[in-house]
């Protein structure tokens, strides 16, 4: 896996950008304007995009761990590695785009349907649910979800909650 940093997004060469549906300053930080250009998720975004046929609204790419702990992001965020991205499922279906997702190599998932966006990164393999989401006993909760359907499959942490990616 090659990964690049830039301290500013402007500093990419614009003849090493090869991800058409996507710039530099969307997928930088954006607390710092920093960039960790990991490529193979680059790819796998671009893969992803060009499978749905339809844009992807980048709502969170890459963190530099200042900003990631002002976030509140996961102490081990794959956004701080370049390789996670939240997206707005304002234009999909959350399960057409889970499926697709899969389909070109994601393995993480996080689904919050209250704030409009799934968290998709390279792994390694693990599915929740925002909590606030999640109806009672798997019932449907007000955005037609079942808890057990997109929720965290089982994996649990120390102490017995479930872990979530950054």
């Amino acid at each position: 896996m090659t990964t690049s940093y830039f301290n500013h997004w402007r500093d990419v060469p614009e003849d090493t950008w090869r991800w058409k549906n996507f710039s530099p300053a969307e997928i930088a930080c954006r607390g710092s304007g920093s960039l960790r250009l990991n490529e193979a998720a680059l790819d796998k975004l671009q893969a992803l995009r060009d499978r749905l046929g339809k844009p992807l609204i980048v709502r969170s790419a890459y963190r530099s761990p200042a900003h990631n702990k002002a976030v509140g992001g996961a102490p081990r965020s794959k956004h701080m590695d370049g390789a996670a991205f939240d997206i707005a499922m304002a234009n999909h279906d959350p399960v057409a785009f889970e499926e697709a997702a899969r389909a070109v190599g994601f393995l993480g998932f996080g689904y919050y349907p209250r704030s409009g966006f799934m968290h998709i990164d390279l792994g390694p393999a693990r599915q929740y649910l925002d909590a606030r989401a999640r109806g009672a006993g798997g019932e449907p909760n007000d955005e037609g979800q079942r808890g057990r359907r997109c929720g965290y499959a089982g994996r649990r942490g120390r102490r017995g909650r479930a872990e979530r990616p950054g």
